[in-house]
Parts: C-alpha cells; sequence; structure tokens
C-alpha cells in the first residue's frame, strides 16, 4: 500500500475541510498597546529614565565616606668599592660591585568624609530625584504624542473606508446610469451627447474611487509605519460603526476640559519638575561660597628586608594612625562661583517662563478642541439633513430622467449635488469623532 500517498489525500483534505484562521482586525486599544510595548522611542525615553537612577544612586553614595588603599614597593641598590688590581702600569684600582638590593615596602589606608558642604550634597540628592521622575514624565510624553499620532491615522483610516464605500456605491449608480443612456441611445431615445456625458461622468466616478482606495492604502501604511510594522505585513484595522449619538456626545465644558488636562497631563507635571529642580541648582551653585569641612582618618605602615623582624613584627611595629579636620574657605576663584549662580538663576527664569508657555499650549490646545467639535458637530446635524434632501432630490430626478423628463445635465447636477452632501456628512463626522476622541484622551476621561 503507498502509504505516501494516503498521507498526502489526507493532508488535501484536512486543509480543505479546516476553516482558515482568520485576519486579525486591529482594534484601536490594541494599536495603541502594541506602539507603547514596542515603539522606539517609547523605549528610548524608558531608558534615559533608567539611567537617572543611577544617578540617585551615586548621589546618595556621595553621603558615605570614601575608602583608598595604596601601596608602593620600592627596591634600592648601591655600589662599593670591590677588589683591588693591578693595572699594566703598576698602578692599583678599584673595581665597584653592587651590594644585595634593599626593599622597602609601605600600605596605607585612608578614609575621608564631608562633613558640610554648604548642603550641595543634599540639594544634589534632592535635584536628581526631580530629574528622575522628570524624565520619567518626559517618556509619558512621548508616549503620548505617539498614541495622538495613533488616535489620528486610525480615524483617518476610518474617514477613508467611509469615502471608498460611498464612492463604491455612486461609481455603480453611474454604470447603471450610463447602460440606461445607452439603451436609449439604441431605441432612439437618446442622444450620443448624452452616453458621452455619462461616459465621462462614469470616468470621473471611477477615477474618484481609485484616489478613495489610495489615500485608504496610504493612511493604513502611515499607522503601520508608527506601529513600526514592516509595510508588507498583512493589516487591516476594526471597521467599527457609529451612531448619531457616538457623532454628537455631549463634550466637558472649556473650563473643565482645561482643568482635567493641565491636571492629567504629565506635560505640567514635567514643567513643575523642572522649576523645583532649575530652583535647587540656584542652592548648589550658592554653596560654592560656603566653606567646606572634612574628616579624614588613616592608617599606615612599612616593612624592609634590612630588618631582622619577621613581616607581620614590621608592619605592627611601624604602624601610624592619624585623624584629622580639613576646612576650606573660598576666597577668590576668579567669578567662577559668581557666573554659576547668575546661569542658575537664568536657568530658573527659563524653566519658569516654560511652565508658563506648557500651561498656555495646552489651553490653547483644549479651547480649539472644543470649538473644533461645536463646528463639527454643527456641520454634521445640517449635512444630515442636507444628505438626505440631496439624495430624495437625487432619486426623484432619476427617476424623471428614466422617463425622459430630465436632460442628463439636470441629473448630474443633482448627482454632484447628493455627492458634496455626502462627503460633507463623512467629513463633519469624523472630525467630530476624532475631536471628542482627543478631548477624551487630553482629559483623561474614559481612558483605561
Amino acid at each position: 500500500m503507498d502509504y505516501s500517498k494516503i498521507t498526502l489525500l489526507s493532508a488535501i483534505l484536512l486543509t480543505a475541510f479546516c476553516p482558515v484562521s482568520a485576519q486579525k482586525n486591529w482594534t484601536l486599544q490594541e494599536c495603541i498597546s502594541y506602539a507603547k510595548d514596542n515603539n522606539i522611542q517609547i523605549q528610548q525615553a524608558e531608558q534615559t529614565a533608567l539611567s537617572s537612577e543611577e544617578d540617585i544612586r551615586t548621589n546618595k553614595a556621595a553621603f558615605f565616606p570614601s575608602l583608598t588603599f595604596n601601596t608602593s614597593h620600592n627596591w634600592y641598590w648601591t655600589q662599593t668599592n670591590g677588589s683591588t688590581i693591578t693595572t699594566g702600569t703598576g698602578a692599583n684600582s678599584q673595581v665597584p660591585t653592587a651590594t644585595n638590593p634593599t626593599y622597602n615596602g609601605s600600605y596605607n589606608l585612608n578614609m575621608s568624609v564631608t562633613l558640610y558642604d554648604g548642603l550641595s550634597n543634599v540639594n544634589t540628592l534632592k535635584q536628581s530625584k526631580l530629574e528622575h521622575q522628570s524624565k520619567v514624565y518626559n517618556a509619558e510624553i512621548t508616549a503620548n504624542n505617539v498614541e495622538v499620532q495613533i488616535i489620528q491615522a486610525y480615524y483617518q483610516i476610518l474617514y477613508a473606508h467611509e469615502s471608498v464605500l460611498t464612492d463604491e456605491e455612486i461609481l455603480k449608480v453611474a454604470e447603471r446610469e450610463l447602460e440606461r443612456t445607452k439603451a436609449k441611445l439604441e431605441v432612439g431615445k437618446g442622444s450620443k451627447l448624452d452616453v458621452a456625458q455619462m461616459e465621462s461622468q462614469y470616468q470621473q466616478n471611477y477615477y474618484n474611487l481609485v484616489n478613495a482606495r489610495n489615500t485608504e492604502a496610504s493612511n493604513i501604511l502611515t499607522l503601520k509605519q508608527l506601529l513600526q510594522l514592516d509595510s508588507s505585513d498583512d493589516f487591516q484595522i476594526d471597521y467599527q460603526s457609529f451612531s448619531d449619538d457616538d457623532v454628537l456626545a455631549m463634550a466637558p465644558s472649556v473650563e473643565e476640559a482645561q482643568q482635567l488636562a493641565l491636571t492629567n497631563l504629565p506635560d505640567m507635571k514635567a514643567a513643575e519638575l523642572e522649576v523645583q529642580s532649575a530652583q535647587l541648582a540656584v542652592k548648589i551653585a550658592k554653596a560654592a561660597y560656603q566653606p567646606t569641612l572634612s574628616f579624614n582618618a588613616g592608617v599606615s605602615t612599612s616593612n624592609n628586608n634590612r630588618s631582622s623582624d619577621t613581616y607581620g613584627t614590621q608592619l605592627g611595629d611601624n604602624m601610624n594612625e592619624s585623624v584629622g579636620l580639613s576646612l576650606s574657605v573660598p576666597i577668590w576663584d576668579g567669578r567662577r562661583t559668581r557666573s554659576s549662580v547668575n546661569k542658575a538663576k537664568i536657568a530658573r527664569t527659563t524653566a519658569t517662563l516654560n511652565q508658563a508657555d506648557t500651561r498656555l499650549q495646552i489651553c490653547n490646545t483644549i479651547s480649539s478642541l472644543h470649538l473644533d467639535i461645536l463646528s463639527a458637530q454643527a456641520r454634521y446635524e445640517s449635512a444630515v439633513k442636507s444628505e438626505a434632501s440631496a439624495k430624495e432630490s437625487f432619486e426623484l430626478m432619476e427617476e424623471r430622467f428614466n422617463v425622459g423628463l430630465e436632460s442628463v445635465i439636470d441629473l448630474l447636477t443633482e448627482k454632484n449635488t447628493y455627492l458634496q452632501a455626502r462627503q460633507e456628512t463623512l467629513q463633519s463626522k469624523f472630525t467630530s469623532l476624532l475631536n471628542l476622541r482627543l478631548m477624551d484622551f487630553y482629559t483623561g476621561i474614559g481612558n483605561n
């Protein structure tokens, strides 16, 4: 029995009857979660925040004593007069000889700790903690920027997809109208001009559909690039539907939204920490005016090869211990400290201005977003009514055209009016949905 044929047949049957797994459709939240886990910019910002943790550990260690050990080992040779020889002239000459080397070894253990430095160490540690938290917020800002770009790209795809569906529907209508016009010509109830006009309209509708599909493909590519997926990867989003309630959802008031955004966004938190860090930088710079007091202690010993004592005995006998205080008082440093203080004050003022600017930008963003929502919702309500009227008018015009009561020009005019109303409905719809989603993001409403 040919088992290879049986195996091949089994594989074919399994392939035929087993359902193929459906391609994954990415939701907006899945796109955002994937980007947060895989986006290189976000990972770089997170690594920067991790690196700043080492600065905290370093500045904590500055409060502990420093301990150093050093040792040196030296050998010395001296020359002495050796034996006497007689030269050919009868004179005597001394031949120098080298003695055994003299060895000296020394061992030193020193400890030093700063007792007072104008609180520079204390403020430096505080500053490093603030800067670490600021970098954590900066990582969140990077993640937020990526999320906003993903939200915008996602809704652009949804809008483009709806446009494609509309253009496909319009193309079918244009094809039907063209066929009817050709049929009229064949029975002598139409003209070649009517057919040419319908053919031109059909080609224009087909061109619009091609452009809409290209726009959708381009938007999908943009989202894939934000997710850092390969351009050749299969990728589809979840083309969810939206109701009028979604489009016309009530946004919070400007004042409420601004307050929520200022509280929720890491931008303001990072700006506040930058101001506090700059204030500490001024104190650190001023600490250079203060004296520095240090405590030091040391233990030293030595040994050599000339002593008859043992190695351990020599180390014990030669042991020296010391303790002391060191005071350094700055008198004149070429104006370096004053310049450092002045620069720190300038940096503090700059940080304060940056904080005010960040606050202003957030408030302006929320104000513009709120206005765009109200405008888009008003346009949508008007566009829905306009589209319904234009569609009804077009359908009536099409019926009259079919019985020969209207011209091709009149029909195409009504059709284009309907198309414009439909596009206005789609544009205002997704403008409202996008801005509402961004408002939820900035204010933290509905965020998981």
